[in-house]
């Protein structure tokens, strides 16, 4: 078989995305308009330009109300989260201020000083609605408390002394000077609502303990957040469980919903959605164009519900708080990616099957077909690399080039991601697995990481010639500068230049430069030499012929002969490989 140079990256020349049917435009145009609708209403000027402003902050549902604090920010939340009710405030202290199962102290510091900043009336009516033990909790990482009728506060505080108003209790400030400022303000606010309050919630503090507080407020938490999707780590983890991709079909009756029956479909559902994931649905993508295709409201506003539920799971099997505004952008971009990935494979390009698969498949179930997708090939990354004949040198010895690295890296973490430089054009970084195309590209890529292995070793180099051992006696401390290249184009030479095979050694500067001088003369030269490696290489491929995996890699070699690329060179105790 006659070699013949192939073009290497036309695999990666990326699709151009298929525009919306017209049909979908007008579904598009209104979904789009919803979305409009509901920036806007996360907008302080929108909420107070309705006709009873307090009532229509008091009636978002608690998850929406962290949204509407937490984007807009404080202090300009502020006028916002005035009007908020005790359990708005107590949902949205859930989301925001705990980190897994502790209490986060720089986000709670945030929101204290927001709620002492309140009106008195207000706080007060917050924290008699509050989890007193996450209240207490609070209190008691901020101050130590003292019973003047029990006990002197010490002459020589950590931090400064307060007394509170009735002059009963002492409080050891602690913190900063801002953080003292805000115990304060708290507790001077507090009292001038209900004395009678404080000192029983005073007493009853100080024989408490801080990790009971925290471990009853987080049972409370809990409770709550399951209620919103936020479920048990280990139960959430159940969205990235794999199935069968073929067992994944349309149910013939409704697929439920998260949605509360009694609750009107209108397009307020959009509201309980993350801002990252409601612009994904004004997208163009497989699932934004599915979801566009429902006609039923009570369809739309089930599916939305179910969609925040699924985002919540992904969100407690990542262990990503939701005020973590880049984790949670990065991982619910990738939850799209994945629903998109799905609907696609469901659909085959065509929308009306999308728009079934999002009416009669389980969202969640989606979920989990685009997941396991995308783990087959998790799965096949992790076999080549544990399956390589290299695999059991101790210590490990990593042979991927570095764009091969790169993509085995992708694959193999725990959550898969698409390696940017297989993108046409390539750039930097990595992004979800979206599509079937990006799947098709990365599996060539792998296929080309294990190509290059198999031509190593039917070049004849073996483990025992880059063991430990093997690279003291050739002077090699570092064995990170060996890859499938250098290695390559080391065998290559020496077989070039009419030296017989064996095991990998050091190129003296010699025969490099006798390499150099009779392949470097002329372009005549250089196809010489190229047509004869490119027999080598044939030679060494499994069976002694080229797949289009192994003839990538075998270009992409030829290409680094001339000029000479990398080579294992003779005495390099103080050199790098040329």
């Amino acid at each position: 078989m006659e070699w013949r140079p192939p073009v290497f990256h036309s695999e990666r020349v990326s699709k151009t995305p298929k525009p919306a049917p017209k049909g979908r435009i007008v579904a598009l145009t209104r979904t789009r308009a919803q979305l409009d609708r509901f920036r806007r209403s996360r907008r302080a000027d929108a909420l107070f330009a309705a006709t009873d402003p307090a009532s229509a902050i008091r009636s978002l549902p608690a998850d929406e109300f962290f949204y509407v604090v937490h984007e807009l920010g404080f202090p300009d939340a502020l006028d916002i989260m005035s009007h908020g009710t005790a359990e708005q405030v107590q949902g949205a202290l859930d989301l925001a201020i705990w980190d897994r199962d502790r209490i986060s102290a720089g986000r709670a510091d945030e929101w204290l000083e927001a709620i002492a900043e309140a009106p008195y009336e207000t706080a007060a009516a917050w924290a008699r609605g509050l989890d007193v033990e996450l209240l207490a909790l609070l209190i008691r990482q901020r101050a130590r408390i003292y019973d003047l009728s029990l006990e002197e506060p010490p002459d020589e505080p950590e931090g400064s002394l307060f007394d509170t108003p009735d002059r009963l209790f002492t409080l050891e400030l602690l913190g900063d000077e801002q953080t003292q400022r805000t115990t304060r303000h708290l507790i001077e606010n507090l009292y001038r609502a209900d004395q009678t309050m404080m000192r029983r919630f005073l007493v009853g503090m100080r024989s408490e303990i801080d990790v009971e507080l925290e471990e009853t407020a987080f049972r409370w938490r809990s409770g709550r957040m399951a209620d919103l999707g936020f479920v048990d780590f280990y139960e959430a983890l159940e969205v990235y469980r794999e199935l069968n991709p073929a067992s994944v079909q349309p149910e013939t009756g409704p697929v439920g919903s998260g949605r509360p029956r009694d609750e009107p479909a209108a397009d307020s559902h959009l509201l309980r959605l993350p801002l990252v994931m409601a612009d994904r649905l004004a997208d163009t993508t497989p699932f934004a164009r599915a979801v566009a295709g429902l006609t039923s409201a009570a369809e739309a506003a089930d599916l939305h519900a179910n969609l925040v539920a699924l985002c919540n799971r992904v969100l407690s099997a990542d262990r990503v708080s939701p005020g973590d505004d880049p984790e949670v952008a990065r991982v619910l971009a990738r939850v799209a990616a994945t629903l998109d990935l799905a609907v696609e494979f469901l659909s085959r390009g065509d929308d009306a099957a999308g728009v079934v698969a999002v009416r009669r498949v389980p969202l969640t179930k989606l979920f989990r077909l685009g997941v396991s997708l995308v783990g087959k090939l998790q799965k096949l990354a992790r076999s080549l690399v544990r399956n390589s004949p290299f695999a059991a040198l101790r210590p490990a010895v990593d042979l991927w080039e570095p764009e091969d690295a790169e993509v085995i890296g992708a694959l193999t973490r725990l959550r898969p991601l698409f390696p940017r430089l297989l993108d046409q054009p390539p750039s930097a970084g990595e992004r979800p697995f979206g599509s079937l195309h990006d799947l098709a590209t990365a599996t060539t890529a792998m296929e080309r990481a294990g190509a290059a292995l198999a031509l190593v070793v039917g070049l004849g180099v073996r483990p025992e010639h880059i063991s430990p051992a093997r690279l003291g006696v050739m002077g090699i401390a570092d064995p990170a500068i060996l890859d499938t290249g250098l290695l390559a184009r080391t065998v290559l030479v020496r077989l070039l230049l009419g030296q017989a095979p064996g095991p990998v050694e050091p190129l003296p500067d010699e025969a490099i430069s006798s390499f150099k001088e009779k392949f470097s003369n002329s372009t005549q030269h250089v196809e010489t030499m190229a047509q004869s490696a490119a027999t080598i290489l044939q030679s060494a491929a499994p069976g002694a012929r080229f797949t289009p995996a192994t003839e990538a890699v075998a270009t992409r070699w030829l290409h680094s002969l001339a000029p000479l690329g990398p080579v294992l060179i003779a005495d390099r105790s103080n050199r790098s490989p040329r």
